[in-house]
Order: structure tokens, then sequence, then C-alpha cells
């Protein structure tokens, strides 16, 4: 079984793990900086919100329409670049004075460009990790992602309230252009494959040749089917804030809770990689699903803080299942559809969570929080069933995919 210790031996692994971690949390570091420049000057709740909302949206269009670029350029060039424009819009943002609508666009612009980044660092890794060692490998990087999204985010707050938002931006600026360097000095350059084949020479060729393997691979088909069972649990992010106020817990236990999820996550990740055998993680698939849901059940009941903060955290845990998801979808896809394939599922990902969201806030405004939480517990675990049980019938090894291509 393979250790953390193997995967960070590859150097390229290494210089793959840094870039991740300074751009993750330079991305988070911008969000937040930014939302809070922009209520700092409007004192507009209203504002602030819509500029963070608008931080996930280009992640819907990005990771259908820009994800194939990974595939058709050379992946080690579409991440530097990506993080050199990225630094240079937000050292743009950092000018004050910009009118409030050129901010939003800029942010739109440094989002849209971390699905290309993504995507070819997923396929990338996937070469340099093969087998289980890119499975520990995507995990180490999904626990570093957490913790980045925490050190981003409370980076945000005390540097834009100490130093103002332009230093915080400026600050974010450096960690793409050393993300960068890291990429340019520590990645190897690989052979371009996406354009060699006619079905992904083209967006649209990229986007229907992904399409068909999913509808022809029911194996794939059912790996994606589990990006429902994270939306339907987003109702513990979506609803953490009038849930604590229902339970009598103030708001502060809102982002309590929602940082145990976040150390929960790091936990189960680590634990997952680090314990179970590469067929456990995937025989237990449905298990985990079910696992991340059934607690929120205890919620209509409202058991307390303590309870709650166990109810999150082992929510956090479960969660790890995300991983073996995502690794599989990778490795059972043909290496040069592998950047757009990675930026659909996290596209569908992201559609399944902003539905999620919007639908809890609305059945928030008529039934009493608990009352949402426990029946979206209810309603994931139900799914979850459901998708394990069909992924039971289709679980087996994964076969070359290589013939996939062009058919």
């Amino acid at each position: 079984m393979t250790t953390f210790r193997e995967v960070f031996a590859d150097s390229e692994f290494r210089a793959i793990f840094c870039g991740f971690g300074l751009s993750t949390a330079g991305d988070f570091l911008a969000r937040g900086a930014v939302t809070i420049g922009v209520y700092a000057s409007s004192q507009s709740p209203v504002l602030a919100a819509v500029t963070y909302a608008l931080t996930f949206l280009p992640d819907l269009a990005g990771g259908a329409l820009l994800s194939g670029l990974a595939d058709r350029f050379s992946r080690k060039t579409v991440m530097i670049t990506a993080d050199l424009v990225r630094a240079g819009l937000v050292a743009v943002m950092a000018t004050s004075g910009l009118p409030l609508a050129v901010v939003w666009l800029l942010l739109l612009a440094v989002r849209l460009l971390d699905s290309p980044f993504r995507s070819a660092q997923t396929a990338t890794l996937s070469l340099v990790l093969t087998g289980d060692r890119y499975v520990v490998g995507t995990s180490a990087n999904t626990m570093l992602a957490n913790l980045a999204v925490g050190v981003g985010f409370a980076g945000a707050g005390a540097v834009a309230q100490q130093l103002g938002m332009s230093t915080a931006l400026y600050i974010n600026a450096g960690t793409f252009a050393s993300s960068a360097l890291l990429i340019w000095t520590g990645v190897r350059s690989r052979p371009v494959t996406g354009p060699g084949t006619a079905t992904t020479g083209r967006w649209w060729g990229s986007l229907s040749a992904s399409s068909r393997l999913v509808r022809t691979d029911r194996r794939l088909r059912t790996l994606m089917a589990f990006a429902v069972i994270p939306g339907i649990c987003m109702v513990a992010t979506a609803l953490a804030a009038p849930y604590a106020v229902e339970s009598g817990n103030g708001e502060a236990a809102a982002g309590a809770l929602m940082g145990i999820g976040s150390a929960g996550m790091v936990v189960g990740v680590w634990a997952v990689a680090r314990w179970l055998r590469p067929e456990t993680r995937m025989r237990l698939l449905g298990v985990l699903a079910a696992a991340s849901a059934a607690p929120f059940v205890v919620c209509a009941w409202q058991p307390g803080f303590i309870a709650d903060a166990v109810i999150w955290f082992v929510n956090g845990a479960a969660t790890c299942f995300w991983v073996p998801v995502t690794t599989g979808v990778v490795q059972s896809t043909p290496e040069a559809m592998r950047g757009q394939m990675s930026g659909l599922v996290f596209a569908l990902l992201r559609l399944v969570q902003g539905i999620a969201i919007l639908g809890y806030g609305l059945l928030a405004e008529v039934f009493a929080p608990s009352t949402v939480i426990a029946a979206a517990g209810s309603l994931g675990v139900v799914v979850s069933v459901v998708i394990g049980l069909a992924w039971r019938r289709v679980d087996g090894p994964v076969r070359s995919p290589a013939a996939s291509v062009g058919q």
C-alpha cells in the first residue's frame, strides 16, 4: 500500500503540491480580500454578497469550456500561463479607485482561469503518479486545499484589516507568480496528446467526446453520479448560521461548525489514504457517501453544540469518498481527455452545489433550518444507497480506456 512518504519522494509531485497550495491560498485570499474591500468601501452587505457569489459562477462555464485547454496545449504551459495571467489581473485589481464593475470583471477572469489550471494540474498529476500513488497524491492535495482555504480566508481578513485590500491583493499576485516559478522549474514538459485526436481538436469536439464517453461507460457514469451527494450535504454550509441561531448557540457557532467540518475532511482523507487498500476504498464508496449524510438526521432534535460538532466532523470525515471518486474518473478516462473530464466533474459538482444552496435557502424560508437539515440528511442516505448499489454492480478493475478515444 502506497505511503505519503513515497509520494513526496517524487520531486515533480513536490513542485505540483507546493504550487497548488500557493495558488489555492492566493485564490481564496483574493476572494476574501475583495469581498471585505467592497463592503468596507460601500457598507453594503448586498454588494459584498454579490461579490462573493460571483466567484462561484466561473467554475460552471470554465469547467466545461476551458478545461479542454489542458488537453490541447502543453499542460505545464497551461498551468504557468494561468498563474502568470492571474498574477497580473490581481495586481491590476489592487489599483485603488477602480469602479466596482471593473473589480467584478477582473475577479471573474481570475476565477475563470482556475478551471484550466486545475484541469492541467490534475491531468499532469495522473502521469507523474500512477496507480495508487495518484490516489495518495490527490489525497495530499485535498488536505492541502482545505488548509489553504482556511489560511487564505483568515489571511484576507487579517491583511485587509491591518494593511488594506491592495496589500492583500499584491500578496495574492505574489503567490500566483511563485506557483508559476515552482511549476516552471520543477515540472517537466510532456507531449501534447489532445490535438492529435480529431474529436478533441476543438471545444465542441472535446465536449462531445467527453459526453459520449460518459454516456457509453456505465462505470464512469456511476462514479460521476456520486457528485450529487456533496451537493446534498451543502446543507452543512448553507444553513449552518440559521441552524446555530435556532439552536440557541449564536452565529459564532456556525463558523466553528464549518471549521470543524473542514478539519474532519482533512482527517478522513488522511485516514482513508493511509489505512485503506485501493480496492477497499472503492468498495466503500456508497457506505462513506451515506455516512456523510446520515448524521444530519439527528439535527431534527437540535442536540446541542457538542453533538452538532460531532455531526459536522463526521460529515467532513466521510466526505473523503470524493477523492477516490475523482481519481477513479480520471484513471478511467483516456489520457488525451483527462483535462476536459476533470473539468466536467468539477463543473458538475459546482452545479449541484449551487442548486442545493439555492433550494435550501428557499426551504428555510418556510421550514425550520433543523427540519431542512434533517430532511437533507435523509435524502442523502437514500440517494447514497441507490448510487452505492449501482456502484456495486459495476465496480471492478479499471480497464485501459485507450480504445475509447475517438469512438
